[in-house]
């Protein structure tokens, strides 16, 4: 006999219950149930894909997230077990209840007890989602759709749109984490080799030539061994580098937060060898998905432009999506002929051939879905081959810094063998 998730009500009414029964098939679980009393809502074959798992997949995902934050990925299963359990005729009130229950994230926790306490007071879910104290928690993207959704009776279509943007969003965000984890994780290594070089190689030459002997040498060693032997003396200096790093990191996401500098620094980061790249297609495939979403949904365009420019994280996409926003809305002219090159190849001509032949047919969303998904293979390849590049690369460098100190090492032996043979010549 198969099991199933149920959520059912049992004869005297009041809120739903939640369970797990087994049964021939849903249909006979469900006659059963209705047998003895109980009001049904849903059945579900208890799977991977069960409602119960994706609401305990929210816990697992917050073990990917920041402290205080919600991802895309948690995002995605939220919106999916909200669709889950609104297509099955469970009440809104109900619905953010057992996510509040099952959700293991405090943070997203609290922000969901605040839209309850908004819903029980009569606002609309956009209503409640849109709360101030929630702005971090729910994107404008989430509130635009939701609402759209109230207000065609369709929120589950609105849901089930959602769910799909935020899981593509976070699949280009970890495959551009996997792309840049790797040069990360090698280059602390790297500096890890270094500083046990450091350490110990000044210390084993001492102690085998002797203190004395080796400081009438110091001037003429080689330069690799002379700088081991300066950052021996001075190890404070190992601190130095990553604090420069961190303090570094950090001015930087400060300054990140003026709209110039930020425009300035992701405009730099198009143009990194290698990754700049992945950085311009991985934006570019967030505002394709979204705006794909979003005409599917029926937002008007130029609020969809608006919704996809915030979405894509990239201030110098974002920037000539509120260009194109303002030439529709100023000249009426479609999205294809706004997207025009204007001095930048930010929209390849394949997208713009293809939203103006939706633009034609009425069909936008069945137009840019192919070309996403030519775009995001393309993504793919590019990671793939990035991580080809990195890795000889990684390994010249770090020959390119151990090789000197271990050729410095016996040249430094021989001299100073050398110099004892004379000596006792």
């Amino acid at each position: 006999m198969a099991v199933f998730d149920v959520i059912y009500r049992d004869p005297g009414g009041g809120a739903a219950i939640r369970g797990r029964f087994q049964g021939e098939s849903e249909a006979s679980l469900a006659a059963e149930l209705a047998a003895r009393g109980c009001s049904v809502l849903l059945v579900e074959e208890t799977s991977s894909h069960s409602w119960r798992e994706r609401l305990a997949a929210l816990g697992r995902v917050k073990l990917r997230l920041p402290r205080f934050g919600a991802g895309p990925a948690e995002l995605s299963l939220l919106c999916e077990v909200f669709r889950t359990l609104y297509a099955s005729g469970v009440q809104l009130l109900e619905i953010v209840a057992m996510t509040i229950e099952e959700t293991a994230n405090p943070w997203l926790r609290r922000r969901l007890e605040i839209v309850l306490e908004n819903l029980r007071v009569g606002d609309s879910l956009a209503a409640a989602l849109s709360d101030p104290r929630c702005a971090r928690a729910f994107p404008p993207l989430m509130r635009e759709m939701v609402h759209v959704g109230e207000e065609n009776g369709r929120l589950d279509l609105s849901f089930d749109k959602l769910a799909e943007t935020f899981r593509q969003m976070a699949e280009a965000r970890r495959e551009l984490s996997s792309a840049l984890l790797y040069p990360a994780f090698t280059l602390l290594v790297f500096g890890a080799v270094c500083a046990v070089l450091a350490i110990m190689i000044p210390e084993a030459l001492e102690k085998f030539v002797g203190t004395g002997s080796l400081d009438s040498f110091r001037a003429q060693l080689p330069t690799s061994i002379r700088v081991l032997f300066a950052v021996h003396d001075n190890p404070a200096w190992l601190v130095v580098p990553p604090a420069v790093l961190a303090l570094a990191a950090v001015v930087w996401r400060l300054l990140g937060r003026l709209r110039r500098v930020r425009l300035w620094q992701h405009a730099l980061r198009r143009r990194l060898p290698v990754v700049g790249k992945l950085f311009a297609q991985s934006a570019l495939i967030r505002f394709l998905d979204v705006l794909a979403a979003n005409q599917e949904a029926g937002i008007p365009i130029d609020e969809s432009l608006r919704l996809a420019g915030g979405a894509v994280g990239d201030a110098v996409l974002e920037t000539r999506v509120e260009r194109l926003r303002a030439s529709i809305l100023r000249s009426g002219s479609g999205l294809a002929a706004a997207m025009a090159p204007g001095g930048d190849d930010i929209f390849p001509g394949l997208v713009r051939q293809m939203i103006r032949a939706g633009e034609e047919s009425g069909h936008i969303p069945e137009m840019v879905r192919p070309v996403t998904a030519f775009y995001r293979a393309q993504l793919h390849a590019a990671i793939r081959k990035a991580l080809d590049l990195i890795t000889p690369t990684m390994i010249v460098a770090l020959g390119a810094v151990v090789g000197p100190i271990i050729m410095g090492v016996f040249k430094t032996i021989s001299m100073i063998n050398d110099a004892m043979v004379g000596g006792a010549g």
